[in-house]
């Protein structure tokens, strides 16, 4: 029996140590492969950073300073003060940039200076 188990033992270890054993392609199912575009878009107010995480297809912060799933296109996409942004056009105030930091960001108006570090 001990040599039984020895011998086992020698023909499973190299085969954990190596990572397993291959699985044939045809014996993986296409859902196990990859999950769907679909489960991986982001419901309404669920946190998102783009247009494409959304179902809705609208990423936004409806005024406020946390990017989320909008609904559609009555709220607002621009964010508040001090929000990351890339440009102007995200910003309720219309003024994005890096207030001598190294970041956009929402700046509160145009008193704040663009320039970045």
């Amino acid at each position: 029996m001990k040599r039984q188990s020895l011998f086992l033992a020698l023909l499973v270890l190299p085969l954990l140590a190596c990572g397993g054993v291959d699985v044939a392609s045809e014996d993986v199912t296409p859902e196990t492969e990859l999950g769907s575009v679909e489960s991986q878009l982001q419901p309404n107010w669920a946190s998102c950073s783009g247009d494409s995480d959304c179902i809705s297809n609208r990423c936004g912060c409806n005024g406020g300073t946390t990017r989320v799933c909008l609904p559609n296109s009555t709220y607002p996409k621009q964010c508040g003060n001090w929000t990351a942004c890339t440009s102007d056009s995200q910003c309720t105030s219309n003024w994005c940039g890096c207030n001598g930091g190294q970041v956009s960001v929402c700046l509160p108006n145009s008193s704040y200076p663009k320039t970045c570090t």
